[in-house]
């Protein structure tokens, strides 16, 4: 039987979803680093724990993004696509408006 993890995982490799989720964390990444108090202001000061949630964000868009498609459970379940692209998206709409 098939766990929800790898139905989730499954269910967003897809070759549209791959490309949303690198072009998220690349133009995340490259927000963060173009201007980084600019991206710090609108988020609200990024505290320590946004900090590393936006880069395991970035990570898991990248991953997904490039085709890597982790084999054992666990790992698909941390660096699961779709909240990774909440985040992002998140990230973007704060940054950009």
């Amino acid at each position: 039987m098939r766990t929800p993890i790898r139905m989730l995982y499954d269910l967003m490799d897809k070759g549209p979803l791959r490309a949303l989720s690198l072009l998220l964390a690349l133009l995340t990444a490259g927000g963060v680093m173009w201007d980084p108090t600019r991206f710090a202001n609108h988020a609200g000061q990024l505290p320590a724990l946004q900090g590393l949630v936006l880069i395991w964000a970035v990570c898991s868009g990248v991953i997904h993004g490039v085709g890597f498609r982790p084999q054992q459970t666990r790992w698909q379940a941390l660096f699961s696509p779709l909240p990774a692209m909440l985040v992002l998206l998140i990230a973007l709409y704060r940054f950009y408006l």
